[in-house]
């Protein structure tokens, strides 16, 4: 059967016809829809595990729509809580978190700031008022004018005994000789009476015990007596907190607490200008401040959270510390939380690729998924000078849904490797690189692609760059019946094309622009092919457009530098010789072949055997090579042109080299499909037109498997159309060898022999021949 002539409509572009769309949404798509019914699994599972990993390839909008998506589906779910973080007033490095509704927290935060400035000027006022003064100064008055007199009665028994009582350095009173008015010590009587001295003494001692007891009780009354104002003069103000507050859980709790610590601790609220260590007391807006660590009373629903960036901190929360006296410093008020902190009753975002990044990072939300709690701790700062006082915060409770988003390298390389993983993230989200063609697909992505030129100054699109734009994403599917999944690559064309036009307000977008961008964004990306293009056209790397060569085939090869891929073609050639080796691989032996490449050669040597071995051994030599490669090569894309350069210089056919091929051929000699088909041709076709023209005979054959991947540009397209240039598919080797030599095959007759004249039949003489000569070589 001879190969088959493709027709332009085969080849081109293709044309799609898009309906309307009720809206553009991504998982609407075909290749999303796998995706979209794992996420809402996911997300409608309340169980610990089940979070999600969303897969897809880049610039596929696996980020931007799985973020839209999920905001969608949390709109219809209830707003999340608020947390604070308030004074552990009995361990205060260990302040607690409590649970809030949301607009609560800041409500609370608000009263809180505002009722302690109340507090210290209502106690101002009661403490300075002069009912209270004047009773707490009859009380002091009372019991100094007390121990007054009792002193005042021992220092005259003293007198008579020659004593005084004199305030002692050290401080108290003491026992002295009595001096007269001039200071000198009197003398009479001469000596002190010892035992008087003794028994003063004792009285004093007695008269000091006494009055520290005095002063007790006096501080006691004066404390209790302080308390018993503050507490009326602060019942009023707390009271309405407590009412306010009180029904919300653990807060009832907090504030009795926290209206015992102000009772014992009234002496924070008194102004002490002159107190030097009133610097480093704890003031009581910060004693009682409420952390309002998370706030959701903007928000009607729970909260979508994109850590685009993650770390410990950002995750996790962070300390802050301050700068007093020359030293650092913090207290709870300065806790900052993290995104899981945020996200928590929501859903957090993160990037596949920062997590696997940081393996410490991943163990330690590992950590939190596993215990259900999100703790503020600093493991940055290791190794690091503690810092006195440094709050270790008690945990908050952790209730969040956690979606992955990444490549899928990062979830099988990295991710599915962990144990751990499939404990913690049940579901895979899973973006197919492309779609379906279908009515449905169509429509959507055309409604896609307009949204994409409206979100560029408004701008709308002709019919005629709808179907270019479409035909475009099907060339990048590399498949005329589907279309890519990466339409962000389409969102940058369309902007592209929108400023190469004018970029004018309210534009409309044209065919013509759209190929304009496509071709500038070649010449700006193509600088590699062209000097490869270059040295074919100047002979320094050789490639026959013309002509027939015996052994010499061209076959073709793509090259992917990331942003630009092309094709060219390289010359293969085989030397057939006497011996038993069979085929040599020139690329294996010097270590630049890859598995590939290597095994595709070894599925030669078994199609040679199954049409030529059957009634005498291989007896030949033949090396194969990739001309003028000096880099690695994989893959089998090039066998077929290496089994039509092995049969040509075995059965002395030569080969057209007008003509270039590319295909995989299976050990039964069916041709088999490769990529980059579009991407080949066109290499070839360029390298025809750089070699003086067109001539009418040229072209490529591909395997008929790859018929519906071709979609190429419009030069080629045009020139398939003039009958300038030609593309034929083959199914088989035998096609493939009667394009290129112009003779048949050959097949096998009843007794397993071949026609004399065919390729087959030249090629058994030739072995045969090889066979006799190394049987007789044996003989001698």
């Amino acid at each position: 059967m001879p190969a088959k002539k493709l027709t332009v409509a085969e080849v081109g572009l293709p044309r799609f016809e898009a309906g309307p769309c009720e809206g553009a949404d991504i998982f609407g798509l075909s290749s999303h829809w796998r995706a979209r019914e794992a996420l809402e699994i996911g997300l409608s599972i309340d169980e610990p595990g089940f979070n999600v990993f969303v897969l897809g390839e880049d610039r596929s909008g696996r980020m931007s729509a799985t973020v839209a998506f999920l905001e969608q589906a949390v709109a219809r779910r209830p707003q999340p809580n608020d947390w604070v973080y308030l004074n552990n007033f009995r361990r205060p490095h260990r302040p607690r978190p409590y649970r809030l509704p949301a607009g609560v927290g800041r409500r609370f935060r608000d009263r809180m700031a505002a009722l302690v400035p109340q507090i210290r000027e209502a106690l101002v006022q009661a403490f300075g008022s002069e009912a209270v003064q004047k009773q707490i100064g009859t009380k002091r008055e009372a019991a100094q004018s007390e121990v007054a007199l009792r002193l005042e009665a021992l220092r005259a028994e003293a007198s008579r005994h020659g004593l005084d009582l004199a305030q002692a350095p050290q401080g108290g009173m003491a026992i002295v000789a009595r001096s007269d008015e001039s200071g000198d010590t009197a003398t009479a009587p001469a000596a002190v009476d010892e035992e008087a001295r003794r028994r003063i003494a004792e009285q004093l001692a007695e008269i000091n015990r006494w009055a520290a007891a005095r002063q007790i009780a006096f501080t006691e009354w004066a404390r209790t007596f302080e308390r018993e104002i503050a507490e009326q003069a602060t019942d009023a103000l707390l009271d309405a907190l407590v009412g306010e507050f009180s029904s919300y859980a653990g807060l009832a709790r907090w504030l009795t607490e926290m209206r015992i610590d102000i009772l014992d601790n009234l002496e924070r609220f008194r102004p002490k200008p002159d107190d030097q260590s009133a610097a480093t007391a704890e003031p009581p807006e910060r004693r009682y401040a409420v952390n309002l660590l998370v706030d959701h009373s903007d928000d009607p629903h729970p909260s979508v959270v994109v850590e685009a960036n993650p770390s410990y901190e950002a995750l996790f929360g962070r300390i802050d510390y301050e700068q007093a006296n020359g030293a650092l410093r913090t207290n709870f008020a300065l806790i900052r939380a993290g995104s899981l902190h945020r996200a928590n009753g929501g859903v957090l975002v993160l990037r596949a690729e920062a997590l696997a990044n940081d393996a410490r990072l991943w163990s330690s939300l590992k950590a939190a998924l596993r215990d259900r709690e999100i703790r503020v701790e600093e493991p940055y700062r290791a190794g690091a000078m503690p810092i006195a006082g440094a709050p270790r915060p008690k945990p908050i409770p952790l209730d969040v849904k956690i979606v992955i988003v990444g490549a899928p390298r990062w979830y099988y390389t990295f991710f599915s490797a962990d144990p751990d993983f499939q404990i913690h993230f049940k579901i895979k989200a899973d973006i197919d690189t492309d779609m379906d063609a279908t009515p449905q697909n169509l429509a959507c992505y055309a409604a896609l692609i307009r949204r994409m030129a409206a979100a560029h100054q408004n701008a709308t699109c002709e019919e005629g760059a709808l179907r270019r734009l479409l035909g475009i994403s099907a060339r990048w599917a590399a498949r005329r019946d589907k279309l890519t999944a990466q339409f962000e690559r389409l969102e940058d064309l369309i902007g592209e094309a929108l400023l190469l036009q004018g970029g004018a307000r309210s534009a409309v977008l044209s065919e013509q622009a759209v190929i304009d961008a496509m071709r500038a964004r070649r010449q700006r990306n193509a600088r590699v092919e062209d000097r490869l293009h270059e040295n074919i056209a100047r002979g320094m790397v050789m490639i026959d457009t013309v002509g027939a060569v015996v052994g010499q085939v061209n076959a073709l090869t793509v090259r992917d530098l990331g942003d630009h891929a092309f094709g060219a073609p390289t010359r293969v050639t085989a030397r057939a010789s006497v011996g038993r080796l069979g085929v040599i691989n020139v690329e294996r032996d010097t270590t630049l072949g890859g598995p590939i490449q290597q095994k595709g050669v070894m599925v030669l040597q078994g199609f040679l055997a199954g049409h030529f071995a059957r009634r005498i051994p291989l007896s030949f030599n033949c090396s194969i090579t990739f001309e003028q490669s000096y880099g690695g090569v994989e893959g089998d894309s090039a066998s077929i042109a290496e089994l039509l350069a092995i049969l040509s210089d075995l059965a002395g056919v030569p080969l057209r080299q007008d003509l270039a091929i590319t295909g995989s051929v299976n050990q039964r000699g069916q041709a088999q499909a490769v990529g980059g088909i579009h991407h080949k041709i066109e290499g070839f076709f360029r390298c025809c037109v750089d070699a003086g023209g067109l001539s009418g005979t040229q072209g490529v054959a591909i395997p008929a498997a790859n018929e519906a991947d071709l979609i190429l540009r419009d030069e080629i397209t045009e020139a398939v159309a003039a009958g300038r240039f030609h593309i034929w598919s083959i199914a088989t080797i035998e096609e493939a060898i009667e394009l290129f030599t112009g003779r048949p095959a050959g097949e096998r007759d009843a007794d397993g022999g071949y026609p004399p004249d065919s390729v087959y039949g030249r090629v058994a003489a030739e072995l045969t021949t090889f066979d006799r000569i190394l049987a007789e070589r044996i003989q001698v």
